[in-house]
């Protein structure tokens, strides 16, 4: 009896640990009934993150006819593509409908407001998937955030698995749909004519822009894009 007790409050320890990672406070809406969705279940606890952000924090839906619906509690796997969202009235993490959602956004603690869409890629996925817009326009930057639960070291993971990053960002319109492009120069100067090339590496030296991460690809794309500079693909 001892022991069935004892598992009974490892099993309750173990879900209670998993399912509140960051349980938001004072994130209500009169909306919540017109959101569709499924209980989430948590996932295995392996080393790294499966979410993109630590916690629960504060976003805004919108539904596919165009309803928005603010103050909520959002989470966003980076594992399976969910947007999770905590149901104060039923003290739940519910995965939102994908197909009911044109996309979302979530507010960083820093201020910062991160935008997402929902777009098909057929191209490269074969699945509705969210992207992260990263720069907006007649051609779009975007992101796919992305982990895969890949093997591992047993130095690294006690349980040989981890969650490791696995994004892949594209250049994107309407009429010429995907292009794959790597965060550095020479997949961004293929992106371009030859003639093209010369005026994007000047544009780059003389602004001082080293493209060395996320970031500073994101500056090379907006100041290319400001100086209407069309790529082709």
């Amino acid at each position: 009896m001892t022991h069935k007790l004892l598992y009974l409050v490892l099993a309750v320890g173990i879900l209670s640990t998993a399912t509140a990672f960051a349980q938001p406070k004072n994130l209500k809406s009169k909306n919540n009934e017109n959101i569709r969705g499924t209980r989430f279940i948590p996932y295995p606890n392996y080393t790294g993150k499966p979410y993109l952000f630590d916690k629960f924090l504060k976003g805004e839906i919108e539904l596919s006819d165009g309803t928005k619906i603010s103050n909520l509690g959002l989470s966003y796997s980076t594992y399976r593509d969910e947007l999770i969202y905590y149901n104060s009235a039923v003290s739940a993490q519910i995965i939102i409908d994908k197909l009911s959602l044109n996309g979302f956004s979530i507010s960083e603690t820093n201020g910062r407001v991160r935008h997402f869409c929902r777009q098909f890629c057929s191209e490269y996925m074969r699945d509705q998937c969210y992207f992260e817009i990263l720069s907006e326009g007649k051609i779009s930057l975007l992101a796919y955030r992305k982990v895969n639960l890949e093997t591992c070291n047993t130095y690294y993971s006690k349980s040989g698995l981890a969650y490791e990053p696995a994004n892949s960002f594209f250049l994107y319109s309407r009429e010429k749909g995907y292009s794959l492009v790597k965060l550095n120069r020479k997949s961004l100067l293929s992106k371009f004519s030859k003639p093209n090339q010369k005026i994007v590496r000047k544009l780059l030296r003389r602004s001082g822009i080293v493209i060395a991460d996320e970031h500073s690809f994101i500056s090379a794309w907006n100041l290319i894009r400001e100086k209407e500079i069309e790529p082709i693909f």
